[in-house]
């Protein structure tokens, strides 16, 4: 019934509660002389919870510290509740891991839930999982370069673990509301948390855009032997800074992880040059398209920390390292970013790995043994409403074709978190070629790859700096849904080397997994 909203007696509402009172009265007296049933009465509207996994309080987090998440919420609420007349949406805020209480509390007061990933916090992902698990009606949405981490984890986790989900990971707003719709359905016969998904993936796929067939640049690339590679992998050294218990070892794929503490790279930073550090950050400098946000004092910190890195390699015979930088940094045990430093080792033909994660160091040891070339970590976020896939992490290197290539334009900027101290390359990476993107899963034997080809890069204020933009090869969907099984990161690597990938993972003992 519609409201009125007059203090006084209102002559037209009157006459509606009495033409309402003389239909039932007669469709009661129908009904008693047997001249049929009562007419079906409106059903209740479907009731959602919509939770929103939001906190822009902390640094380390997408789409940036301090992002307008309130904005955000009323924006989509507001289409929501435009495109979809036939749901009622409860929203919820989930700010901390504890606050899910307040969404899965109404379990028996909604008819399904609609969760919408809008920051990167680590924590929020068990709460997803835990709405996941309460059997209801699930759409799973993730606002672009925002909660992709958490999104494609904990979402991809629940769809594998038995409990159907559907995922929406759209730039366009218009692509969630049109799967959202599917809610109005819920009070249909036989309408079961399963089939609803199956009728929000199959109008979801109507949103996707037709994949192109675009050829590739031309870019032969020169492979090493898998005979050699293997050797080359069991005489490669990958330092471990900040991570572990410093002075143990350990075989990674048959490459040597050592173990160091950041005191240790602390003693040889106290004792770099200083001139030559200013000299290294002048470098950088003159040879950065732009210098944004960092100092030159900060700038020649970081080359400080690069020095230091070079001779901590030199002194344990190792080829590669990665660290623990963002935890470093934050504790005060590391000096400076290395994101730069990075940077140059691997323009330079080494390696320098974010985050000393195994699998990272080790795919990116994979891909430079067998073609040469530098890969890229990072952390990947999907937009299907366009087949494409953004690679982004704050360190990338220059040189994507080898070290005798094309060296890429790039600005130094800060990192995602903003801290003015920060330092990192935003690197243009080329468009146009062939690229392959993997990463090993030693704990389950496994190596996932998948292509895309490069189109461009995105210089936008969410997420990571380097932002490489791909256009995806294969199912996008199917990459989707099982994101979760390898983690969050990918290997990027230029070339049209998915066979070799495969072939060396093969030679290691490791299952192959396409992804797309």
């Amino acid at each position: 019934m519609r409201q009125c909203h007059q203090t006084s007696s209102c002559t037209g509402c009157d006459q509606l509660v009495n033409r309402r009172r003389f239909l039932q009265g007669a469709a009661l007296t129908a009904a008693a002389l047997g001249a049929g049933p009562l007419p079906a009465a409106d059903p209740p509207p479907v009731r959602v919870a919509l939770v929103f996994l939001s906190n822009s309080e902390g640094r380390e987090i997408w789409p940036y510290p301090g992002f307008d998440c309130a904005a955000r919420h009323a924006e989509v609420l507001g289409a929501l509740r435009k495109g979809c007349p036939d749901v009622d949406y409860v929203p919820v805020v989930v700010a901390t891991p504890a606050d899910v209480a307040q969404a899965t509390a109404l379990r028996d007061q909604v008819d399904g839930y609609l969760v919408y990933t809008v920051t990167l916090q680590w924590g929020f992902t068990q709460p997803l999982v835990e709405i996941g698990k309460l059997g209801k009606p699930l759409v799973i949405a993730d606002e672009f370069l925002g909660g992709s981490g958490v999104f494609l984890i904990g979402a991809s986790q629940i769809c594998r673990t038995g409990n159907p989900a559907a995922l929406v990971s759209s730039t366009r707003l218009d692509d969630l509301v049109v799967v959202a719709r599917q809610f109005a359905a819920l009070k249909q016969p036989g309408m079961t948390p399963g089939r609803f998904v199956e009728q929000c993936r199959s109008v979801a796929r109507t949103t996707f855009p037709t994949a192109a067939s675009s050829s590739c640049a031309s870019d032969s690339v020169t492979l090493t032997p898998i005979g050699e590679c293997l050797q080359r992998l069991r005489t490669s050294r990958i330092v471990f800074v900040g991570t572990g218990v410093a002075g143990q070892e350990h075989d990674v794929l048959g490459a040597k992880a050592i173990y160091v503490g950041f005191d240790e790279l602390r003693a040889i930073y106290d004792r770099v040059d200083q001139d030559q550090a200013a000299d290294c950050g002048q470098r950088w400098r003159a040879s950065a398209e732009q210098v944004r946000e960092p100092t030159p004092d900060w700038i020649n910190k970081a080359a400080a920390v690069y020095l230091a890195t070079k001779e901590l390699m030199k002194q344990h015979a190792a080829d590669s390292v990665t660290m623990n930088c963002l935890g470093g940094f934050a504790s005060g045990q590391l000096p400076a970013y290395p994101c730069l430093g990075f940077m140059q080792l691997l323009d330079d033909g080494l390696q320098g790995v974010c985050e000393a994660m195994p699998d990272d160091a080790v795919s990116m040891l994979m891909a430079r043994v067998l073609t040469g070339r530098s890969g890229y970590v990072s952390d990947p976020a999907l937009d299907t409403s366009k087949n494409q896939i953004v690679y982004a992490h704050c360190m990338a290197m220059t040189k994507v074709f080898g070290t005798d290539g094309a060296t890429a334009r790039f600005h130094i900027r800060n990192l995602h978190n903003r801290d003015p101290r920060g330092c990192c390359a935003q690197s243009f990476l080329p468009e146009g070629y062939l690229t392959t993107s993997f990463r090993t899963n030693m704990a389950q034997k496994k190596l996932v790859v998948h292509q895309a080809k490069a189109v461009g890069n995105l210089d936008s204020d969410r997420g990571c700096r380097t932002q490489l933009v791909g256009e995806v090869r294969g199912d996008i969907e199917k990459l989707l849904y099982e994101w979760d099984r390898f983690g969050w990161h990918r290997v990027t690597l230029y070339g049209d080397v998915q066979e070799p990938i495969c072939e060396f993972g093969r030679a290691l003992g490791l299952e192959i997994v396409e992804e797309a």
